[in-house]
């Protein structure tokens, strides 16, 4: 699959984030600094609305809250792309190729237990692939 073929799969499922604000309430966080990453915050009781509309998009979830990450956080070089997940949090991803995965994840918050952020982001292995992305892909995150 080369590049422009990659950019047009990637624009089709980022559009999950104009869906979720736009029938979920979320709001973009402006703490997150990647230019491939979006973080949105939302109720947490939405949650199980949203789960079914972003199946839509990624499929099953790769780890499904309540499961243990342990091993996944210390071998799994997607997992440590993507900073780590916790055992409450949900993670989905979707391959584009074998070095550019794009996922979705969700993040309870500690500090305050009606709040969760939805991340979706772009995971690339090649640095210089990734360069092109976030110069054909910023906006999108945004």
């Amino acid at each position: 699959m080369d590049i422009n073929e990659q950019i047009t799969e990637i624009k089709k499922n980022i559009k999950l984030i104009g869906l979720l604000e736009k029938n979920y309430d979320m709001r973009s966080n402006p703490d997150v600094n990647e230019p491939l990453t979006y973080c949105g915050v939302t109720n947490s009781d939405l949650i199980s609305k949203i789960t079914p509309i972003v199946e839509e998009y990624f499929g099953k979830p790769f780890k499904t809250a309540g499961d243990s990450a342990f091993f996944l956080n210390m071998f799994d070089k997607f997992i440590k792309r993507v900073g780590g997940i916790r055992k409450e949090q949900t993670l989905y991803k979707k391959e584009i190729t074998e070095k550019v995965i794009l996922y979705c994840a969700f993040w309870p918050w500690g500090s305050d237990t009606i709040k969760t952020s939805i991340r979706i982001g772009l995971v690339c292995f090649d640095k210089e692939e990734e360069k092109q992305f976030i110069d054909y892909l910023k906006l999108f995150f945004k």
